[in-house]
């Protein structure tokens, strides 16, 4: 109970702290964002629209828990995001429930404690998104197979196909593919794959579990749109996007290992021991097995992708802290733990060294960010935390550990306080934001940041001609222009128009211009 505590404790502080403290300047984050608000305004359920327009990216299970957010919180940034937060929190404390009922407590602390020291985590759990019910969905199917597969009670099948059909809710086919193809192979290697055992999952029941929970919205959006929705949704956005790849997101075989790995820092430098481990257990300890190949299918299905992104990777990672968290647990009773985790110690020293200078020197050199280099000065936690950790070591490899650990989580929470603030705060959308909600009649001529629509409450009619823009301001009185490119010159064509401010939007080359008409007054 006192483990479970500590890490409820730490959960809630990482997951729910300043959750509302930054804009949706993050491009899915406001279209997301925007589209529950849309749907919630217009008590539409069933199809998604962002802007007026029909949104085909992802299905409704998100819109959903940003609804309730909005219910919960008002329509804002916090609202947004609650319910990524709270599956956050249920994937640490699942992980945390399997690892104590088959590992032990120590490995079921560390288990938790790998994936609440990863940054990475942290903040995919505090984003408006479709990812953090994609893991939480992804993560409960495989353990309650697990558990089913391991006790030969049909309750826990019973619960695994729900979180599948939820998962196919939460981000289409990857929802059952990936599960899928992972209680195969890990019945294969197990050797259990057999009528008897299959029978015992009940597939027939299970088809109908999963098909009450995804298939009526499917339908239901899929008549109301006349198969719009449906074409666009697995075709563009799945088989096309695996197959072609996104425009800027293609990457090397092995781009998402690396990002699984980075992902996971600090402690997925005790990756490839934790790995050797599973294999020496392999006919012992089936979790690990399971763990391992849950991981392996997540990576090695996005390798073969032509799309990848580090999102993509981040439903492995409860099952990667499973197979850390077991060997960390591990080395408290090695007695050659000191030299077994000597190299990874010091890589990790050596990343929480970098760390800050390596964003001081990004932040001084990135647009428009160059005035606020000194936020990198409060991540010196990190190698303060991991110079102690050499020190700490010496007494005991786990409170070495433990110290590492305490770094990441609290030097996280200092940046959620004041860095990303700060650095939200040289956004268009912050200095903008305002001004767009206060106006009437909002519109953007070719191209604009999407997060002002969220913010303006009220759709923003696009133009693509000038001469379109022109005959619609001289039809209405006090029009804010907004304006996006990599130069904004384009604007300056436009008669009687007085450009009120233009910044760079973050982590973008490109520019926010808001314009209004010369002669009104402003």
């Amino acid at each position: 109970m006192r483990y479970f505590l500590f890490v409820l404790l730490l959960s809630g502080l990482l997951f729910f702290s300043f959750l509302g403290g930054t804009s949706v300047f993050q491009v899915a984050e406001a279209r997301n964002a925007e589209c529950a608000r849309e749907m919630m305004e217009s008590s539409e359920w069933v199809v998604p629209t962002f802007n007026g327009e029909l949104r085909t990216d992802k299905p409704a299970l998100e819109y959903y828990g940003m609804m309730a957010g909005y219910w919960l919180l008002g329509v804002n940034e916090a609202g947004a995001r609650l319910f990524s937060a709270i599956c956050g929190l249920f994937v640490v404390l699942a992980t945390f429930w399997i690892a104590l009922r088959r590992l032990g407590k120590k490995a079921a602390l560390w288990s938790a404690l790998t994936l609440l020291a990863s940054m990475h985590v942290i903040i995919q759990f505090r984003l408006a998104t479709p990812d953090p019910y994609l893991i939480l969905c992804h993560t409960l199917s495989i353990y309650f197979f697990y558990e089913g597969w391991y006790s030969r009670r049909w309750k826990w099948f019973a619960l695994m196909y729900v979180f599948l059909g939820l998962g196919i809710l939460a981000k289409g086919p990857v929802g059952l593919l990936l599960p899928g193809l992972t209680y195969l192979l890990f019945m294969l290697i197990t050797k259990t794959l057999s009528w008897k055992r299959i029978v015992e999952l009940k597939p027939w029941w299970g088809v109908l579990l999963v098909a009450l929970v995804a298939v009526p919205w499917y339908y239901a959006v899929h008549v109301k749109t006349g198969g719009e929705w449906t074409r666009a949704f697995f075709l563009e956005h799945n088989l096309n996007r695996f197959d072609e790849g996104l425009k800027g997101h293609r990457g090397p075989f092995v781009m998402p290992f690396v990002f699984l790995l980075a992902g996971m820092l600090p402690f997925s430098v005790f990756a490839i021991r934790a790995f050797k481990e599973v294999w020496k257990q392999r006919k012992s300890n089936s979790l690990m097995v399971m763990g391992a190949l849950s991981a392996l299918v997540v990576v090695i299905f996005y390798a073969f992708s032509q799309t990848k992104l580090i999102n993509y990777t981040s439903p492995a990672y409860p099952f990667l802290s499973l197979l850390i968290g077991s060997f960390i647990a591990g080395l408290s009773n090695d007695r050659e733990s000191f030299r077994k985790s000597r190299i990874e110690t010091y890589i990790i020293v050596f990343v929480a060294v970098l760390m800050p200078v390596g964003i001081f020197f990004f932040l001084k050199s990135t647009p428009p960010l160059q005035n606020i280099g000194w936020n990198a000065w409060l991540l010196l936690l990190l190698p303060i935390g991991a110079i102690a950790a050499l020190v700490a070591r010496r007494k005991s490899v786990e409170y070495g550990a433990l110290s590492i650990a305490i770094a990441f989580m609290a030097t996280t929470l200092i940046i959620f306080w004041k860095p990303f603030q700060v650095i939200d705060d040289q956004s268009p959308i912050q200095k903008y934001g305002e001004l767009v909600r206060s106006h009437e009649e909002v519109v953007a001529y070719k191209d604009f940041d999407h997060a002002f629509v969220f913010y303006a409450q009220k759709r923003i009619p696009v133009f693509q001609t000038e001469q379109e823009l022109e005959i619609y301001l001289e039809r209405h009185d006090d029009v804010l222009v907004l304006g996006r490119g990599h130069d904004l010159s384009f604007m300056d064509s436009i008669p009687n128009l007085r450009c009120v401010g233009v910044g760079r939007d973050l982590f973008s080359r490109r520019s926010s211009g808001v314009y209004l008409e010369w002669q009104r007054n402003y």
